[in-house]
């Protein structure tokens, strides 16, 4: 057992040293924007949940004493870490390999989405680490039912909800082998004591929602009493509004492409041998303990089924805890080897961790984000020139923008005011009235400007904002060397995004010397050296891996992602690696880099996505006249 305690904690050390060196190092747009906004605000509303998650987070920031953002990062890397490190208890004690276990625990930790979620702030950290130890709790109750041991397991499970409800999908497969192996049978699990004991743990777990629960009645609306704020309450803590869009509304017509968007997701994780490994230690597992074998069965079978029909926009991070059985069953397997050779398991192992290490050194310059600060340089070019004495902010902004807009005015640059043009068209004259007579600006956004030209058109006049410059594609490419090594990628763009073909075009031509032909696939590259025939082009209806080479230089050129149902992507979705160098995180739309010898990045570029550059456009003097007392009719 203390060898098993010393290799866990060895590859939780491993693995939080492995996720602190790619740690991000500032605020990200998306969720995590929001989690980093929301830990330094005062109230959490229901709607926000995560209570658990969220106090974790601020002890974070009190004891590191830095920004939010970074604090909640480095909160997942250590929840991350001691997940891994719990994994390893679980692995050994189902294998009964102490070294088996160090390999789950490993194949885990460096799995492509894990790994990336370890890095950032999100709550599936933390939710690993809960799916781990309530799963080792009820593996030891098993082996030596105790009362002490179950009433632990019930705290931990009713706890993890505090974290994610998700933790509901644990939930059949726990009461099933609970109840099956109840030592003197299940008819004792429904004696008063540990029907109390159930009771009052899932009661100490609930108790971290009356935090969300009270913020109701501090708000400006509070409810007109408990049961309406109860109402309020759950809807807004489950996302009932979300649930009854997107849970298990995957178009029949599309299951064939989730079954092939799922074995991608498997391949990324693992590669083809893990999963082969573990649907063989699923049937040593059986053999062995067939209780064992059906909990890690249901428990992997729920939680992939309830990816497999959410229909979200990020539904590979849902097949998490499905990932973590896989490593579990593929450690189990393992000690079949000692059957053929007398050293056969530990070598097995032995590979098991160096396939491992192999996967980490491949996937390491992909998931390394400690110099990514996309979101930092959009914010600061989007509230250029803006403090509350000149200027003011309106925007109509993708709801992942806004998040980072939140927390980059909340945490960086307090002066910065800003509002959602929607929110203030029904006073904009008065607005604009007033702000003028104190000479102070008012700057619109892109889609903020359409918004305020549809309601006002000619009465309240919009002009660019000069100020801000943001030079044609073709323009940034021309300004580099001949010469230069490129990769150039052309993902199918989010649906509120739009690619400017003819400026696309005029960007090929100036890139390649008047070649512009970009395949039309959903996925489409193109690389070389500037001013001469691209060296390199492919497109592809499906996600893609090319190793090449440019003027001497190794490149990779990866495509991480299933766009028919991807259209989040924390970590991108997919990478321009250039001699080891993370030269380029690719998104929807189009994505650029110009990079030099070593594979360091000279210029990036994106357009027609969430890290595009924005136009900027002022509101100008108004027309002289009465102003309508609002929006023009059918506007909101």
């Amino acid at each position: 057992m203390n060898a098993r305690r010393a290799a866990a904690g060895f590859v939780a050390v491993a693995a939080f040293a492995l996720y602190r060196s790619t740690l991000l190092p500032g605020f990200d747009f998306g969720d995590t924007g929001s989690f980093q906004t929301i830990v330094g605000f005062p109230l959490i509303t229901p709607r926000d949940a995560y209570p658990l998650y969220f106090a974790i987070g601020r002890a974070f920031v009190r004891l590191t004493h830095a920004d939010p953002a970074w604090a909640l990062n480095l909160a997942s890397a250590v929840e991350g870490g001691i997940a891994c490190g719990l994994i390893v208890l679980v692995a050994a004690e189902l294998a009964g390999s102490t070294a088996a276990g160090i390999a789950g625990g490993m194949l885990f930790a460096v799995s492509y989405t894990f790994w990336s979620q370890a890095t950032i702030a999100e709550v599936y950290a933390l939710h690993a680490g809960f799916v781990a130890l309530t799963l080792l709790l009820l593996l030891h109750w098993s082996a030596r039912p105790t009362a002490a041991k179950l009433a632990a397991f019930f705290l931990v499970f009713a706890l993890a909800f505090g974290n994610h409800l998700s933790s509901v999908l644990l939930l059949p497969a726990y009461t099933a082998f609970v109840l099956v192996a109840a030592p003197g049978g299940w008819r004792t699990l429904f004696a008063p004591r540990i029907v109390a004991l159930a009771v009052i743990c899932a009661v100490l777990g609930a108790t971290l929602y009356v935090i969300n629960l009270r913020t109701l009645w501090l708000l400006p609306d509070p409810p007109r009493s408990l049961f309406d704020g109860l109402q309020t309450f759950w809807f807004d803590v489950t996302k009932a509004d979300w649930r009854d869009a997107m849970v298990l509304h995957v178009p029949l017509s599309m299951l064939h492409d989730r079954l092939a968007m799922y074995w991608f997701d498997l391949r990324q994780q693992f590669g083809p041998i893990v999963p082969a490994a573990a649907v063989v230690g699923l049937a040593r597992l059986w053999i062995a303990d067939r209780r064992r074998a059906l909990l890690i069965f249901v428990l992997y079978a729920a939680n992939v089924a309830f990816a497999f029909g959410y229909n979200v926009g990020d539904s590979h991070v849902f097949y998490l805890p499905s990932h973590l059985m896989v490593v579990l069953l593929a450690a189990a397997s393992l000690p079949l080897a000692g059957l053929v050779a007398r050293r056969g398991a530990g070598v097995c192992a032995a590979i098991a961790i160096l396939y491992a290490g192999v996967r980490a050194h491949r996937d390491f310059p992909a998931l390394d984000r400690s110099d990514d600060w996309r979101p930092e340089r959009v914010m600061a070019a989007m509230t250029s020139g803006i403090d509350d004495r000149n200027a003011i902010l309106l925007t109509d902004l993708n709801w992942q923008v806004a998040n980072g807009l939140s927390y980059y005015a909340n945490a960086i640059r307090p002066e910065v005011v800003w509002s959602r043009a929607l929110d203030v068209l029904l006073y904009a004259p008065a607005l604009a009235s007033d702000n003028r007579a104190i000479e102070r600006d008012i700057v619109l956004t892109e889609r903020a400007r359409d918004d305020w030209s549809e309601a006002f058109g000619p009465l309240l006049p919009v002009d660019r904002d000069a100020r801000v410059s943001m030079p044609p594609l073709a323009d940034v490419i021309r300004a580099l060397p001949r010469g230069t090594r490129y990769a150039l990628c052309v993902l199918t763009p989010p649906r509120d995004y739009t690619i400017d073909r003819p400026e696309l075009d005029e960007a090929l031509r100036s890139l390649t010397g008047g070649f512009a032909e970009l395949p039309s696939e959903d996925y489409a590259a193109i690389a070389g050296v500037t001013g001469q025939t691209p060296e390199f082009i492919v497109g592809s209806a499906v996600p893609f891996s090319r190793s090449i080479t440019i003027a001497g230089l190794p490149v990779d050129i990866r495509m991480e992602s299933w766009l028919s149902f991807d259209t989040i992507r924390r970590m991108g979705f997919g990478h321009v690696i250039a001699s080891r160098r993370h030269a380029l995180i690719v998104e929807r739309g189009v994505s650029f880099v110009a990079f030099d010898g070593g594979g360091q990045a000279l210029q990036t570029a994106y357009r027609a996505n969430i890290f595009a550059p924005q136009a900027r456009y002022l509101v100008g003097r108004p027309l002289q006249g009465p102003f309508p007392a609002g929006p023009r009719a059918g506007t909101p």
